[in-house]
């Protein structure tokens, strides 16, 4: 009897210490410097961006984190004058399972720091070779909400400060000029005069997003495009 009871806590132990490590879920996170400051982005004490700094109107490639609750720590470069890394502020991304977040740093504030879901489209029609995809996120705080076009196709449409439009799809040449661009232009909602008017060449089977850079309307403001 003895003998049994030892060898069924022999078995127990090996068991155990063979047992396979917690797998820790991955999902992919860029971040987009909509802000005036250039920045670093921090996590557990650690730069993210490690081969330099995020200068304004720029974004990062898509950095593999864990899926539960994260905190990112957005500071201004080291200031050599002052000896001093400064800390802007921290922010919590919720535990997410989406795979694709892109985080928006929008000025020096927490509160106009915001976080989207980035859900990729693809065409598979008989015109995939002529189409891609593009959405407006409105980055501006502040701002009211703007409309966007592409050529003479409406793309987004009344979209508010931290919000964005889906994915939209657009034909490359349907309103391309000779030269293969095309217009984009920005619209304060409800106005039919494009405050900001932009030339693009878009690629094919692309998805890009536009974010805004500066307030509409005012002297300096301009766009990012992001391609995914």
């Amino acid at each position: 009897m003895f003998l049994i009871v030892l060898m069924i806590g022999v078995v127990s132990c090996n068991k155990k210490n063979n047992d396979a490590p917690a797998v820790v879920k991955q999902v992919a996170l860029n971040f987009v410097n909509a802000s005036a400051d250039t920045i670093n982005i921090y996590r557990n004490g650690s730069r993210l961006n490690t081969t330099s700094a995020i200068l304004p109107g720029y974004f990062t490639a898509y950095y593999p984190v864990s899926e539960g609750q994260q905190i990112f720590e957005i500071r201004k470069p080291f200031n050599v004058s002052t000896g001093v890394v400064q800390n802007l502020f921290s922010v919590t991304l919720p535990a997410d399972t989406n795979y694709y977040r892109t985080l928006f740093i929008t000025d020096e504030k927490a509160d106009d720091a915001f976080a989207i879901h980035d859900v990729f489209k693809v065409d598979s029609s008989a015109a995939q070779d002529s189409t891609c995809f593009i959405r407006l996120v409105n980055t501006s705080p502040g701002s009211g909400s703007l409309n966007m076009t592409f050529g003479n196709t409406a793309v987004s449409s009344d979209v508010p400060f931290k919000g964005y439009s889906d994915f939209a799809i657009v034909n490359l040449y349907k309103d391309a000029s000779i030269t293969g661009v095309t217009a984009l232009k920005i619209f304060t909602t409800g106005s039919t005069q494009a405050f900001y008017t932009d030339s693009v060449t878009l690629n094919a089977g692309t998805n890009y997003t536009v974010y805004t850079l500066g307030t509409p309307g005012a002297a300096g403001f301009t766009i990012g495009l992001k391609p995914n």
